[in-house]
């Protein structure tokens, strides 16, 4: 019984303990923080890659002889390129939707007000990008995250026939 008793007197080995449990609490959530730290890097560097290369799309007037084909592998190829190769060419999935003026896209019947346009883009880019810790999973989020962007490219004002 005397040796319960000088437990209960000797607290040296309390720190060490609280820090022995409350260190992987600590650990969960730095790791945590680096994964949305993660997350919010890879939306934005994306968001900025896909508005990159859809610009350059404006800026040659050419894109209207390419095929859709050709436009999703071009924009493809320039998202990984604009993104410091932090996303991989499968993570990302571009659906594509062409309008031959803006009164296409906006499903207006004809009438005295036509405009004509260039080719009006919507582009719909998927990203699935894998977690880089096993957290997530652990608690069941899957193993990877999706974001949607969607952009349009196109003369929206037009010019009056």
């Amino acid at each position: 019984m005397g040796s319960i008793a000088h437990f209960l007197r000797n607290k040296d080995a309390v720190v060490s303990i609280e820090v022995a449990l409350i260190f992987p609490v600590i650990l969960f959530i730095l790791m945590m923080f680096f994964e949305l730290a993660r997350i919010a890097l890879v939306i934005s560097l994306v968001d900025v890659s896909i508005e990159q290369s859809v610009q350059s799309f404006r800026e040659d007037a050419l894109f209207n002889t390419l095929t859709e084909e050709e436009i999703k592998t071009t924009t493809s190829e320039n998202i990984i390129a604009h993104s410091f190769n932090m996303i991989h060419e499968d993570s990302i999935q571009i659906e594509l939707q062409r309008f031959s003026n803006l009164n296409e896209f906006a499903d207006v019947k004809e009438s005295e007000n036509t405009y004509y346009s260039l080719p009006i883009l919507n582009f719909s880019v998927y990203l699935n990008e894998n977690f880089i810790t096993p957290l997530p999973q652990f608690f069941g989020l899957g193993d990877s995250f999706q974001h949607e962007y969607r952009h349009v490219l196109g003369d929206l004002l037009g010019d009056e026939a």
